[in-house]
């Protein structure tokens, strides 16, 4: 499943209170991204802060990844957790003659 998380700071956190922990909380992102959980990383441009995609059974394993970062630890961001998953489901709009069982990718031998 897929969870959209996104960070907010909170009050009084500022650039000079997390930079410290900066360099721990990138490279705990990129352990997750290699091991094929954090599936997309981005800065926000509205507001100071992260989205994430993780690849997680349910939000609550999201959130135990999202326990383990350093500026969570220290109390400077909470975090919001969004399950998603394809619109409808999609499946629903294809006429009963459209072959969607596996398998799913076709290309493989």
């Amino acid at each position: 499943m897929k969870i959209i998380a996104f960070d907010r700071f909170k009050p009084g956190v500022t650039m000079e209170t997390i930079t410290p922990l900066l360099p721990e909380e990138v490279a705990n992102a990129w352990r997750l991204w290699k091991a094929g959980i954090v599936r997309e990383n981005y800065a926000r441009l509205d507001v100071p802060g992260v989205v994430i995609v993780f690849e997680c059974a349910d939000v609550a394993e999201a959130k135990r990844y999202l326990d383990d970062f350093p500026m969570t630890k220290a109390g400077y961001i909470e975090w919001e957790c969004i399950p998603v998953t394809a619109p409808l489901p999609i499946e629903s709009l294809f006429d009963a003659s459209v072959d969607v069982s596996p398998p799913l990718d076709r290309t493989k031998g």
